[in-house]
């Protein structure tokens, strides 16, 4: 307990030490993590959150450093998580501590890469989680990077304020862009590499695919830049702190706590019911058979575990 309470006050302080034991603990699903969780104090105000998505390769990581670091110049406070999906053989984050992002620590910002191999609810869940540790400390912008483009990416996207979408010249995902359904989830579209040919192309394909404005509707804007020399980050930056100020005059913050309350709880309550199940290794085991032998249909086979459990109560 006194462990727990030390690094309970160390996050709430912003020690970084704190705040890499206090994610560890949640990463990994330790009870000390579930404990600190259910400990932290709620946050007066807003902490404004921004999810950055796009195919490997589009220079996330690059990108994210310079945003900080135009936001830790302003007198902000940074953090960065780069959420892994864990490895189905190891547990731990597919690509490791693969993000250092070392200018953006040495002006003061906090960089962390999880892996979600413990946490209850999936990877929007997880990242929830995580969220919930920044929010306690005196961080005033979160940055999230996600993998890639897919269902992952379109899962964390319900747990941020703003979505930033990047795409690159030359990688041919326009089609995969509107199959993953990230297009519909985007509030900032940015093109990398402007500097490359085909860039501006991709700039006004963008363009074309959004719908026309509409009045007290926010339409995402299309910017190129270019990362590694910090081209047009000013302006990724404006837009990010319109979005926010958007969704701060028409009272969406509420709205937005209320629907990732509800989408966590959800997932935490079919998570923990399935470990329940999954317990009783005999009965589990009958029931995954009965299916893979085609006796019987997974819906049915649901049904009859749920209303078993439900029996017990």
């Amino acid at each position: 307990m006194a462990e727990l309470e030390a690094v309970l006050r160390g996050v709430v302080a912003g020690s970084p030490r704190a705040l890499g034991r206090a994610l560890s603990w949640v990463e990994n699903g330790h009870e000390a993590g579930r404990q600190l969780l259910r400990l932290l104090p709620r946050r007066q105000g807003w902490l404004p959150t921004v999810g950055f998505t796009g195919p490997p390769g589009a220079g996330k990581s690059t990108l994210i450093e310079q945003v900080g670091l135009r936001l830790q110049a302003r007198g902000e406070r940074v953090a960065v998580l780069a959420v892994d999906p864990s490895s189905p053989f190891s547990g731990g984050a597919l690509l490791g501590d693969r993000l250092r992002m070392p200018r953006l620590v040495a002006a003061g910002g906090f960089v962390r890469s999880l892996a979600t191999r413990g946490a209850l609810g999936g990877l929007a869940a997880a990242c929830a989680d995580f969220l919930e540790v920044l929010r306690a400390a005196p961080f005033s912008w979160v940055l999230v990077e996600t993998v890639g483009v897919g269902q992952d990416e379109v899962d964390v996207a319900t747990v941020v304020d703003t979505v930033v979408l990047l795409q690159v010249p030359g990688l041919g995902d326009d089609v995969q862009l509107t199959k993953a359904g990230v297009m519909e989830i985007a509030h900032v579209f940015v093109v990398n590499k402007k500097d490359r040919p085909g860039a501006m192309d991709l700039a006004r394909m963008l363009e074309t695919l959004l719908p026309p404005p509409e009045a007290d509707l926010w339409r995402p804007p299309v910017l190129p830049v270019a990362a590694t020399t910090g081209e047009g980050v000013e302006a990724l930056v404006t837009a990010l702190e319109e979005h926010q100020r958007f969704l701060a005059a028409r009272g969406q913050h509420r709205e937005l706590s209320r629907q990732r309350a509800e989408r966590r709880l959800s997932a935490i309550l079919a998570d923990l019911l399935v470990r329940e199940i999954k317990v009783q290794t005999e009965t589990w085991q009958q029931a995954v058979a009965a299916v893979a032998e085609g006796r019987e249909d997974p819906l049915t086979v649901a049904e009859k575990l749920l209303q078993c459990q439900w029996g017990k109560r």
